[in-house]
């Protein structure tokens, strides 16, 4: 595996991936995996001396110190190499400890310069759930939510809806709210098709219609939503004038 590693970057890849998790008949190096993986990436962490390390007492000042370039421009940065580098610094494999700061900022450049839409839907989570030991910041993760909505990510689409529903970390508004569902409803996601049925019964961004509710929580209910079978079975009466086919699906 060495050898191949060293004329392709798929052969590195695969190694750095053995040598963190010790498989392929390798014993596990997860510093050597690191390296490999920091080779790969095309980036590194300035104002580190082996652009790996980071370390501070102070994790708001860290944030905003920490930053990761591009090494060679000519050359793509290859964002699953830094997502691994990532989640090592975040649990603290293959680094004295675990530095949640520093591993965020190779997430976040996992987005930025690697491209990865799944990358900037993760930081967004880190900050709403207080993930690593980072601190719970609402107006952070509604705009990494948003970089990823706005990059197709249809979870964080709905995520940004329920942000704008309940004025969390952005400035409320139903109408965002339901502009954001409707795109994540469009690409199959579940709940959100039943926050737009939620919005027309209550006339939340839209003039109020139960008959449209109805046609909302039909098409989450066929996919299994329970929370949107409950509410046809509520607005029962308006559900068979609209939804002809309703009754099969209430009465099962």
């Amino acid at each position: 595996m060495y050898d191949a590693a060293a004329s392709s970057m798929h052969a590195k890849w695969n190694l750095a991936q053995a040598l963190e998790k010790g498989t392929h008949g390798l014993q596990p190096h997860p510093i050597k995996a690191m390296q490999l993986y920091l080779e790969l990436s095309n980036a590194s962490l300035r104002g580190t001396p082996n652009g790996l390390l980071h370390e501070s007492s102070n994790y708001d000042n860290a944030t905003s110190s920490i930053s990761i370039q591009q090494v060679d421009s000519s050359k793509e940065c290859f964002a699953p190499a830094m997502k691994r580098l990532a989640i090592c610094h975040l649990t603290g494999n293959g680094v004295p400890k675990a530095d949640a700061y520093t591993g965020l900022a190779w997430l976040q450049a996992s987005h930025t310069l690697g491209q990865d839409v799944d990358a900037a839907h993760e930081v967004a989570l880190v900050y709403e759930y207080a993930l690593h030991g980072v601190k719970i910041d609402v107006v952070k993760a509604a705009e990494w939510f948003t970089k990823a909505a706005k990059a197709g990510h249809m979870e964080a689409m709905a995520e940004l809806g329920l942000c704008y529903e309940l004025g969390c970390g952005v400035e409320q508004s139903d109408e965002q709210a339901l502009d954001w569902y409707m795109a994540a409803a469009e690409q199959g996601h579940l709940t959100a098709k039943y926050s737009i049925g939620e919005a027309y019964e209550e006339a939340r961004g839209v003039p109020q219609s139960d008959a449209e509710a109805c046609l909302w929580y039909y098409k989450a209910a066929l996919a299994g939503d329970e929370d949107s079978r409950k509410a046809l079975r509520r607005l029962e009466d308006i559900a068979r004038i609209v939804l002809p086919g309703v009754g099969d699906l209430l009465d099962s």
